[in-house]
């Protein structure tokens, strides 16, 4: 675990350190700097922004009403 933890949460290994060095090559100067004015952030349905359940949050509300 870095001093810079980004993703606290996930358990070390290939995925988050290729995601780890992908972040910081794009936002530490060096040739693959991409200028904050000019980055985007998406998110799809794997959970990034969902809550970490085995249903999908509409189903969860649906169940509960």
């Amino acid at each position: 675990m870095t001093s810079r933890d980004f993703l606290p949460s996930w358990t070390e290994g290939a995925a988050k350190t290729a995601i780890v060095a992908f972040f910081e090559s794009v936002t530490e100067p060096g040739a693959s700097l991409v200028p904050a004015a000019e980055r985007i952030a998406t998110f799809d349905n794997d959970g990034t922004l969902w809550c970490e359940k085995p249903q999908y949050v509409q189903a969860e509300f649906v169940f509960r009403r």
